[in-house]
């Protein structure tokens, strides 16, 4: 794993991890919300228009997530 970028382990919140479904499942959104925002520092939600859509990234963060046997972590 020299060539390789390193796996970073995310550790979301559970506020960030019930944004990250919302927007997964086109829940109503806030114009502004600070852990959207946090979201977005992370690179897992990016703005498409009026619409947030996850990112490639936040797909595979969420989809981890939906693992039991996964404690919480997620290698990005």
């Amino acid at each position: 794993m020299t060539d390789k970028k390193k796996l970073k382990l995310l550790h979301l919140s559970q506020p960030q991890r019930a944004c990250l479904e919302g927007l997964s499942n086109r829940r109503p959104q806030l114009p502004t919300d600070p852990i959207r925002d946090e979201l977005v520092a992370l690179g897992l939600v990016t703005q498409q228009g009026a619409r947030w859509t996850l990112t490639p990234t936040g797909r595979k963060v969420l989809a981890a997530g939906s693992n039991r046997r996964n404690s919480g972590g997620f290698s990005v």
